[in-house]
């Protein structure tokens, strides 16, 4: 499956604005990390996702057991090689966001499936100061 440069177009990022209802939510954070990759994994892009969190007003602790259950089929599909919290210092006390290392076809297509996660549509992520980087792989 490849995303048309108008369904990219039509994807919105996240708000700030959340109801209640994205905080429910989990069948959608699960089936855009649950589809089927687009083509074999060697042939996708990879990127270094950092996306904080909000500073003030973060969900990210009430939607948390959410985001890890609906992450765990992109595990398994292939889209996310290696994804976890970041921190404010090395005492690990506090959570400021969050990184991936993600394989997608472009780094539009990154930032719509990435957009799409409960942490961001449900008020963890602060996608307007998310970054994407294309990045490579060692092979050893």
């Amino acid at each position: 499956m490849f995303l048309r440069p108008s369904l990219l177009r039509s994807l919105k990022p996240a708000s700030r604005k959340f109801s209640t209802s994205a905080l429910t939510m989990s069948a959608s954070s699960s089936s855009v990390w649950a589809q089927e990759l687009p083509k074999p994994i060697d042939e996708l892009n990879t990127y270094l996702c950092v996306l904080p969190d909000f500073t003030e007003g973060s969900k990210r602790l009430e939607i948390r057991q959410q985001h890890l259950e609906g992450t765990t089929p992109g595990h398994k599909v292939g889209w996310i090689v290696k994804a976890g919290p970041t921190f404010a210092d090395d005492s690990k006390s506090k959570m400021t966001g969050s990184y991936f290392l993600m394989r997608e076809v472009s780094v539009e297509a990154a930032r719509a499936r990435l957009s799409q996660d409960i942490y961001a549509t449900g008020g963890a992520w602060d996608m307007s100061k998310a970054t994407i980087q294309a990045c490579g792989m060692s092979k050893h």
